[in-house]
């Protein structure tokens, strides 16, 4: 069954959790992006949302940083504040991708009980259609050096959307990842909008295939690493024009929400 719903969130925790610091009305235009994707899914009615995250040193550290990785236990758990949450996994569906992604060369570590990272949790707080989907968690390494290029993110979504398409599921794809922010440095303050609106462009003008030639680099200075999952979800989109439902640059982060068309055969090329 074909990909049936692509989209892109932030997951700024406090778009959540709305401190005094955050203009309260960016806040709510977000959460009113976020309302776009949760009716996108609600009328794509898919069996299943994969969603593709990164770790913010939650459920990996230095005892195993893997490069992807994917949850295929019956449920995934985290908290993050007062939040509290347990999703249920798809898990013929995470064990399928899983096999397939190996015998496709991707050789991804697998858990059945790791710490569910507020970078899924986020999204799926605002976005969840009812009756609530099970996930499928997909880590990809944002945070601890070495991670996985640009390019390597954009050919393990293409691979992902040809196991996806050869499944039986209706099935969802959901990256979640900041833009430009600086978390622990003396830039925080100093987001690099310019690099955002540019890529945004870019991916509206159905140019998402250059974000595979950006390099590790590239998305250090710009403030973009968490950028992985959603290089990720655009080689399983391919070449698809982006609607850019909003974007809205916070003082410390830009926020964008961004859904896809799904058009047969998109990631497979």
């Amino acid at each position: 069954m074909p990909l049936v719903a692509a989209a892109a969130c932030p997951h700024t925790p406090k778009l959540l959790v709305r401190p005094e610091t955050e203009d309260r009305a960016l806040v709510l235009r977000v959460h009113a992006a976020y309302g776009r994707v949760r009716d996108l899914l609600a009328g794509a009615r898919p069996d299943a949302i994969c969603v593709v995250a990164g770790d913010h040193i939650e459920g990996f550290f230095l005892d195993a940083v893997p490069a992807f990785a994917i949850h295929v236990g019956a449920s995934a758990s985290g908290g993050f504040g007062r939040y509290r949450y347990t999703f249920p996994v798809d898990e013929p569906l995470a064990r399928a991708i899983l096999e397939e992604a190996i015998a496709r060369d991707f050789d991804l570590l697998y858990t059945q009980d790791v710490r569910l990272d507020y970078a899924f949790y986020v999204p799926l707080h605002f976005v969840m259609p009812e009756p609530a989907r099970p996930i499928v968690p997909l880590y990809v390494n944002v945070y601890l050096p070495p991670q996985p290029t640009p390019r390597r993110c954009y050919a393990w979504g293409r691979a992902l959307r040809a196991i996806l398409d050869a499944r039986p599921e209706r099935v969802a794809l959901l990256a979640s990842g900041g833009m430009s922010h600086f978390p622990g440095t003396d830039r925080y303050a100093s987001p690099d909008y310019d690099f955002d609106r540019r890529l945004l462009g870019a991916l509206a003008e159905g140019r998402g295939g250059e974000a595979a030639r950006l390099t590790s680099a590239d998305l250090d200075r710009s403030g973009n690493v968490e950028l992985r999952t959603w290089i990720t979800l655009l080689g399983a989109v391919g070449d698809a024009r982006a609607e850019v439902v909003c974007y809205e640059p916070s003082w410390h982060h830009g926020n964008a929400v961004v859904t896809w068309p799904v058009l047969p055969g998109d990631g497979s090329r």
